[in-house]
Order: C-alpha cells, then sequence, then structure tokens
C-alpha cells in the first residue's frame, strides 16, 4: 500500500497512524525545579497523559473534563457484543513497545494483546459499482485482542490520576493576563501556572472557550483554517461473514475523506460476526445526516449492493457513533490534508503560559491520532517543566 492508501484505511477516529516518537522518558528524570500547579482542560489521550506525566515527576496538576467520564474520542462499547466496540479509536501501528514508552514504569510490562494482519488477508475497493478484490498486502498495524485504546489507559494511566480529575467541568474562559492565570468553568475558577489545552479543535473553532488576551493572530488563523473532517461509525452484526478485511470506497476527491468498511470482529476471542463502519469528511456527512430510524435500511442498501443480497438477510443489530454530534467533540480529526505549517501553529504554545496537546497539535508530521495526542501531550510537559 501507498502511503496514501494507509492513510485512507486508517485515521484516528478508529484507524490510527503509526507512532512517530514520544518524546523522552520522564520517570526516569530528576524531579524539575518547577514548583507552580498545572491546570490540563480535557481527560482525553492528551490530557490523560499530560496529568500522568505530571504525577510522575510530582508537579501539582488537575485535569478539568467536560463530560461525565474520561477517554474522550477512546469511547468504548460494552454491552454490543462480547468484545469492547471501539466507537472511536481502535487501531495501534508501530509495535507494541509503545504501550511500555506510554506507561514509563521501570520493570513493569504494560503490554496488551494484539493481533495482526497478514498480506492473504483481503481487501476490496468499491469503485462505480463494482467490488475489486485483491489480497491485503502489506499492513502492519495492529487490532487490540478483547481490549482497546480506552482498555490500556483504565488500565495502566487512570489508577495514578483518578483522584486528579473534575467531571462535568465546562471551561468557559481562560484569563492568561498576569502572573497567573485563571481558568473559570460554568460553577468553579481554579488559578494555575500554566494551562495545558487538548480540547478538540472544533472547540476551538467555535470559540467554546475564550481567551484573554485574545490568542495571537497567526494561531487563530491556524484555528480557522484547519478542516476538522466531520466523523460517522457503525456497527453491524451479522449472522454470517459474507465480507473481507477492508473494503474501501473510492472517494472523488480524494481530499473530501474517506469511507471504509471493516471486520470489526477481526482477530477476536469471538465468533460474532461484526462488520464497522468509518466514514470521515463529506462522505460522513450523508451518514450522520440520516434519522436514526433510517440508518439500518440504508446501511443495508449499500451493502446489499456491495455483497449481492448478503446483508439483509444475515442483519442481526447495529449500533451508531456520530462524533460530529457529540457533545464537546463536534467532529472526527482535522483533514488529512492539512498544511503541517498550520498543524504546527495549532501545537505553538502562548506567552510561556498557555499550551495544547492532541491529535492535531502536533509537530506537523502526522496528526490525528492516539499516538499523536500522546506525544505532543509529551512535548507540552517537557516544554514546560523542562
Amino acid at each position: 500500500m501507498t502511503r496514501t492508501e494507509f492513510l485512507q484505511v486508517c485515521g484516528a477516529l478508529g484507524l490510527s497512524g503509526p507512532l512517530r516518537n514520544i518524546g523522552t522518558s520522564l520517570s526516569n528524570q530528576h524531579s524539575p525545579n518547577y514548583q507552580g500547579n498545572i491546570i490540563i482542560i480535557g481527560a482525553g489521550a492528551a490530557g490523560l497523559t499530560a496529568g500522568y506525566m505530571l504525577k510522575q515527576r510530582g508537579i501539582s496538576f488537575k485535569i478539568l473534563e467536560a463530560n461525565t467520564s474520561y477517554g474522550g474520542r477512546m469511547k468504548v462499547l460494552d454491552d454490543f457484543v462480547d468484545y469492547p466496540i471501539g466507537l472511536g479509536a481502535e487501531w495501534i501501528a508501530s509495535g507494541t513497545l509503545l504501550f511500555d514508552q506510554i506507561a514509563n514504569r521501570r520493570g513493569v510490562s504494560a503490554q496488551i494483546d494484539t493481533v495482526g494482519y497478514t498480506q492473504d488477508d483481503k481487501y476490496g475497493v468499491w469503485y462505480n459499482g463494482k467490488l475489486v478484490r485483491n489480497d491485503l498486502g502489506t499492513l502492519t498495524y495492529r487490532r487490540f485482542v478483547n481490549s482497546s485504546w480506552f482498555d490500556f489507559f483504565e488500565k495502566f494511566i487512570i489508577p495514578e490520576i483518578a483522584q486528579d480529575i473534575r467531571y462535568e467541568s465546562v471551561v468557559q474562559s481562560i484569563d492568561y493576563t498576569g502572573n497567573k492565570s485563571v481558568v473559570k468553568t460554568v460553577i468553579s475558577e481554579f488559578v494555575a501556572d500554566q494551562v495545558i489545552v487538548t480540547v478538540p479543535l472544533k472547540m476551538l473553532k467555535d470559540e467554546r472557550i475564550r481567551f484573554n488576551p485574545p490568542l495571537p493572530k497567526k494561531k487563530l488563523k491556524a484555528i480557522d483554517d484547519a478542516v476538522v473532517w466531520d466523523g460517522f461509525k457503525a456497527f453491524i452484526e451479522f449472522k454470517e461473514k459474507f465480507y473481507p478485511a477492508f473494503v474501501d470506497f473510492v472517494i472523488n476527491p480524494e481530499t473530501d475523506g474517506q469511507v471504509s468498511y471493516y471486520d470489526a470482529s477481526f482477530g477476536q476471542n469471538s465468533k460474532k460476526n461484526v462488520l464497522g463502519l468509518f466514514a470521515v469528511g463529506e462522505p460522513a456527512k450523508k451518514y450522520g445526516a440520516l434519522h436514526p430510524d433510517d440508518v439500518k435500511d440504508y446501511l443495508l442498501a449499500e451493502l446489499d449492493e456491495i455483497f449481492p443480497n448478503q446483508a439483509t438477510p444475515n442483519y442481526l443489530q447495529h449500533v451508531v457513533q456520530n462524533w460530529s454530534t457529540e457533545p464537546y467533540v463536534e467532529g472526527a480529526y482535522i483533514s488529512d490534508y492539512t498544511d503541517e505549517r498550520v498543524v504546527r501553529t495549532l501545537q505553538a504554545s502562548v506567552d510561556n503560559k498557555v499550551y495544547f496537546a492532541g491529535d492535531c497539535y502536533t509537530s506537523g508530521r502526522d496528526w490525528g491520532n492516539v499516538h499523536n495526542a500522546v506525544a505532543s501531550a509529551q512535548a507540552s510537559v517537557k516544554e514546560i517543566v523542562g
């Protein structure tokens, strides 16, 4: 597969791209000469990673999360079938050593079972009303086995920082005019030396958080220029399996987004047959615009066209996750075709007081997945505490 083909199969909403560099190990360093406290906004992968790193350094912090639970786009569904369904991030792409790198505990293994694909696994492309089949070829990323990214964080990260998370804390403003920054939520006020903002970019585009003074013009332009793709996922259980590992749609122009159907039960310790739908960008809008009562019929009709009359007779149940309407998210991730300079500007800190971490606030080499969220969180913490 080419890089473009790879990205068409794997995006941050469910199919994470490769880990670049998740930073220097901090737990093995001496505690820095840092006596301040830090507020982290958001308890997704980046916010949890940042808090965990600060905990390892003995630095005071709090995580403010707008929702009633942690995880963000690592959201899972545990009661659909007999293994967790990843409603958001699902894949790992750079080997399992990254688990130990994230957990970063000397003498403690943070491994979770995963399974990889082989070049003989089947792959299809849906184009002009025809399904072209072939072998999958070389694809190195892996799936969790009866587990998920959410489970990894819940097992290895959350126990260390659970007491430092404040839920239902909807941040309304950040005032960084003075020596200290003041973070106001709907009902509370927090004072911090530094603030790490990890909210999805759509929250900043919609000005859900007010900054005083306003963010620099270059930063505001980057926020405005970055296109946040819509995101839609669905999972359908069938009596029989009639589909390959992946079926990609040809999207014209390709910059509009991606659509893939994939075997969500691949490698699981399960006899269930679950097909996942992953759609981002313009194509996701047609799925998201459907009335809930119409989703089933639309998906089955689409699948009956691809796999003639095999979907409807085998249907058992389905579930949908529309990320574009998810509170405090409102989208998938920024377009794969975003200018790297825009991404770097999104990451840039402001006045040594406000920092940005998450899947879109990266160095610009890659973005839009759990690995990048982890890397950017590590970069922010390192920039603050040295």
